[in-house]
């Protein structure tokens, strides 16, 4: 489906990539979260290999990894591409969140995928690009655990918010 093939599968806390990890402790320390993940959800590794290359594809990477990991109140997003420097953070807490599967949104008849837009207010990313929300991709294959996924994601953000 798409540009991408995609391919998730679910992993313990222990199975997290060692740079990956490490991403995720920095994150917390430089935003000062104390997160407790003894209690996460779900964890989810999706690998994207891009089909074909294109002639002018710029920056887009062949390859990205992405690790999503659900706690209870909030939904943590590490994304790599293809070099070593590209791995980012994003942490949101879930009361804050809006989650909608790609399959429904507008953008899905012209670039058809599989995924999840989770919006809202991100740690340090308010005011970018002068809004407090913004919206992240959460890639996903179409295996049973990406379903698993986003229904343990949707039913935890409406509880997140009682």
């Amino acid at each position: 489906m798409g540009e991408w093939n995609r391919s998730t599968s679910k992993m313990t806390l222990d199975e997290i990539r060692p740079e990956h990890w490490n991403a995720i402790q920095e994150h917390f320390e430089a935003y000062n979260l104390r997160l407790d993940l003894s209690d996460y959800l779900m964890c989810i590794e999706t690998i994207s290999s891009k089909k074909k290359k294109k002639l002018f594809s710029g920056g887009i990477p062949n390859q990205t990894i992405q690790i999503a990991i659900i706690t209870p109140k909030w939904l943590i997003v590490g994304s790599q591409g293809d070099k070593p420097d590209s791995l980012g953070v994003l942490s949101i807490q879930l009361k804050d969140a809006i989650a909608k599967d790609y399959k429904d949104d507008p953008g899905y008849k012209l670039i058809p995928d599989t995924g999840v837009n989770v919006t809202g207010i991100y740690t340090g990313r308010v005011g970018m690009h002068g809004s407090s929300q913004i919206s992240s991709f959460i890639a996903l294959g179409e295996e049973p655990v990406a379903g698993e996924f986003k229904e343990i994601l949707f039913k935890t953000i409406a509880n997140a918010k009682k």
